[in-house]
């Protein structure tokens, strides 16, 4: 173990090597941020690499990458395959922005760009087109891209991957997070920090998998600049998790869907999701973290998580979320049923262990009913149109139960 920890330790240092007299510059600036968290962040570097690691066999967040598996032919012929995904690469090669990063709408791939339609339907100051980690985009650009170059060896997928990474190693703000778009879409929640959606978490174990070489992050795909500045910048996502965690009275809880980037505080975002202890996001942060060097603070941070996922407070029993039955009756989505597998709610009170709902506002087009913690008083649209429960702790703590958390 001693002599593991020495290589990991020595590998970290090296490769972070390149970027420290960088530090300074960080990344996005997010508006009135005060002291840079850098010279903080260089003090932890030691202590991660030597920090021990857990047994990764088990650990859910990796599946955040795989969406890129169902962009590939489904044909049976290997050659008629190949080429299926040499012609969906060519487009997506076309519909990447000059900043390199992509829209969330992957039914463009099946044609080329035309040069003249819009690339993105989010615009930014001056008419900027906006790339986005939404919905899952631009990573699983990256990794089909990067699948095609594995089996292909043609430089221009692993040139547009190349540029996609650096989008994303651009867009991360000064303080360690992520936003949903880069550059910044006017005042709107899209420039928090963003769980929403695993969003941030999905790009961190993009740059973990690059990092460890593994396929199809391996080969020269990644070039050693590129994997400096993702050592980095995966130190200074964990300390921006680390100081975003919500405390509730006095104890350390779970994280909200969106946070600031210069506070850390909790935010919300449309007008039906609001500031709370996100049930669904929390997992793969967590999950995320026991990923990473396991640290004082890190293990901590984990722990407490996992806690609150297993406390009675937050926990749902016997009862089964079904929104769409519930639908055609006009009836609750949590319906009864003994023994049924835990459920945990989307949203909790910040300074509470209550799961609550919301309609949206009753100034809004259409008009709704707010805030609620009876789910019928939620107009239908929202009551049935959201998810609003899930196991979303399960994997969560059958993960921490294996690595002994």
């Amino acid at each position: 173990m001693k002599a593991q920890i020495d290589r990991r330790k020595l590998t970290l240092l090296l490769t972070l090597s390149p970027v420290l007299a960088l530090v300074a510059c960080g990344g996005s600036s997010p508006d009135d941020t005060s002291a840079s968290p850098q010279a903080s962040l260089l003090a932890t570097v030691s202590t991660a690499a030597t920090a021990p690691m857990l047994d990764q066999t088990g650990n859910p967040v990796y599946a955040l990458l795989n969406n890129y598996t169902s962009w590939l032919s489904k044909a049976t012929d290997p050659a008629a395959k190949l080429a299926a995904d040499r012609t969906k690469a060519d487009n997506i090669v076309t519909w990447q922005m000059p900043h390199g990063g992509f829209y969330k709408q992957p039914a463009w791939y099946a044609a080329p760009w035309n040069g003249v339609a819009a690339r993105s339907e989010w615009l930014g100051a001056g008419g900027v087109e906006l790339g986005t980690i939404d919905n899952q985009a631009t990573v699983t650009e990256i990794m089909f891209l990067a699948n095609v170059y594995a089996r292909t060896g043609d430089l221009k997928y692993r040139d547009s991957a190349r540029k996609a990474i650096d989008f994303l190693l651009t867009m991360q703000y000064s303080t360690g997070g992520f936003p949903q778009v880069y550059p910044k879409r006017g005042t709107t929640y899209s420039n928090y920090v963003t769980f929403n959606d695993d969003a941030m978490i999905r790009v961190l174990v993009l740059f973990d998998q690059a990092l460890k070489r593994s396929a199809p992050l391996d080969g020269d795909l990644v070039t050693d600049t590129q994997r400096s500045r993702m050592s980095f910048e995966t130190r200074m996502a964990v300390q921006y998790i680390l100081k975003s965690q919500i405390v509730q009275n006095g104890v350390r809880t779970v994280w909200c869907a969106q946070h600031d980037p210069a506070t850390y505080a909790p935010l919300g975002a449309r007008s039906y999701e609001l500031p709370s202890k996100s049930g669904s996001e929390s997992a793969r942060i967590v999950e995320f973290l026991m990923a990473q060097p396991q640290t004082a603070e890190v293990a901590a941070a984990a722990r407490a998580a996992v806690a609150w996922y297993r406390s009675s407070a937050t926990q749902i029993r016997d009862t089964i979320y079904d929104s769409v039955t519930s639908k055609v009756t006009n009836t609750s989505p949590f319906i009864y049923k003994a023994g049924a597998p835990t459920l945990w709610y989307r949203f909790y009170d910040l300074q509470a262990d209550t799961g609550f709902f919301s309609g949206r506002l009753p100034t809004d087009n259409p008009p709704g009913t707010g805030k609620q913690y009876d789910i019928m008083l939620v107009e239908p649209e929202r009551r049935y149109g959201y998810q609003w429960a899930g196991a979303y702790g399960t994997p969560v703590i059958n993960y921490a139960n294996k690595v002994g958390y």
